[in-house]
């Protein structure tokens, strides 16, 4: 296998705002009328974003791409009627983010291939290697019936973590 990598343009970013960006825009994109109203089969999302979250040197435009795609997949793997649920968090070693689907979820075989393939833009292949080129992991959980979870970790560097 060939390990592919992709030149970044780092700058520091909040990946909270990152998120709220995509949230914002797939609301925008899910609006069938100006009155408001859900498309069909689009979900509602419930956020748990905490309000530490650091700066991190990131490629701006590739991590937002990474975040729609797995938001994307996790819209299309949600049960109908059920909330997404969004969630960006810190500690001294890492910054999370987790976007769940309450549904009926993939098989561990099938999760495991769900990142694999050629890396076109879209594809969970594509966020992996996003994240992967930042020094992060990416990653989905879940059982059959019972949803699934797909997440991705980035290590914040020592410069970043505030020291008392």
């Amino acid at each position: 296998m060939e390990i592919t990598t992709l030149p970044l343009s780092r700058k520091p970013e909040r990946l909270d705002q990152l998120v709220d960006e995509c949230l914002q825009e797939r609301r925008n994109e899910s609006l069938r009328s100006s009155d408001g109203e859900r498309a069909a089969g689009q979900p509602e999302f419930a956020r748990q974003i905490a309000a530490d979250i650091p700066e991190f040197p990131m490629d701006r435009g590739l991590i937002k791409e990474a975040l729609a795609c797995l938001i994307r997949e996790a819209a299309a793997r949600v049960a109908p009627e059920a909330r997404l649920r969004v969630t960006v968090k810190a500690n001294r070693n890492a910054l999370m983010f987790a976007v769940k689907a309450p549904g009926p979820g993939l098989a561990g075989p099938q999760r495991d291939k769900a990142f694999s393939g050629e890396p076109a833009a879209g594809t969970l292949a594509r966020a992996r290697l996003i994240i992967a080129a930042h020094g992060g992991v990416a990653w989905a959980n879940g059982l059959p019936g019972k949803g699934i979870t797909y997440y991705f970790s980035l290590p914040i560097p020592r410069s970043a973590v505030a020291r008392p």
